[in-house]
């Protein structure tokens, strides 16, 4: 089975990523993926978009293929990879509040809800999974993003309930996994979260939080754990084109 899909991408526009738009788009056909995700950080992100930035979606085509001649990315109808635009929106309190209004979320093809130290301010572990809880007991989220950051532990039972019960999708970060990541004890948070998902029948996703084109759709680290683990491929939704549904605001 391979991955069809990368959700969790930053391109120039997130103030520390280093790949343009287009770049992405041309890895992602290069890695054979069928979607492709944008998912900029929220405004309060150190150097991120504002919020006008996300108002403008619309002039951003949405299906993309290679021109038969040159191989160059190029809009096209029939195209193999769509393109859906959407924010990793920032949780900003224990009571789930994300930094962009609902306004702007509503008019986006799917969000992301995720802690970061710049925007939010570690409590204990039940007030981190309140928060958690209830940013994705928002409508328009549909993912938690990397909820294996040491620095805002988590209690994985009750969250997992909480995202079962919400319909939520819990995220298996692939750049968590790397030994220079900023976030602590990805790996042994990761197992936690990957069992507690099992006990549950809980689905994720992988996603590469990329910052840079080369790793789109490379999920390399997250695989090799969840083979170990023997996590149940069908819980895993990045396999099937049709769990698209499950993940987005609008319809295809």
């Amino acid at each position: 089975m391979k991955a069809i899909m990368d959700l969790h991408t930053h391109t120039l526009a997130a103030g520390h990523a280093y790949s343009t738009l287009l770049e992405n788009i041309d890895a992602a056909l290069a890695m054979g993926l069928q979607y492709l995700g944008m998912s900029e950080h929220g405004p309060t992100s150190p150097g991120g978009p504002h919020n006008f930035f996300f108002s403008n979606y619309k002039v951003i085509p949405r299906i993309y293929d290679r021109e038969e001649n040159t191989g160059r990315v190029i809009p096209k109808p029939d195209g193999s990879l769509r393109l859906l635009c959407g924010v990793e929106a920032n949780i900003c309190s224990t009571n789930g509040e994300l930094d962009l209004e609902e306004r702007y979320l509503q008019k986006m093809d799917y969000a992301i809800a995720s802690i970061h130290p710049f925007a939010f301010t570690a409590g204990s572990r039940k007030e981190n999974t309140l928060a958690s809880v209830r940013a994705f007991q928002n409508p328009y989220v549909k993912i938690l993003g990397h909820p294996d950051d040491g620095r805002f532990p988590l209690d994985y039972d009750e969250l997992v309930r909480e995202a079962r019960q919400a319909q939520a999708v819990l995220e298996v970060n692939n750049s968590s996994l790397n030994p220079q990541s900023a976030r602590q004890g990805g790996r042994e948070n990761i197992t936690e979260l990957l069992k507690t998902c099992m006990k549950y029948d809980q689905p994720v996703i992988m996603g590469t939080d990329s910052h840079m084109c080369f790793a789109i759709g490379a999920f390399d680290d997250a695989e090799q754990l969840m083979r170990e683990l023997e996590f149940p491929k069908e819980l895993v939704l990045n396999y099937d084109p049709e769990n698209i549904r499950k993940l987005i605001n609008i319809t295809l």
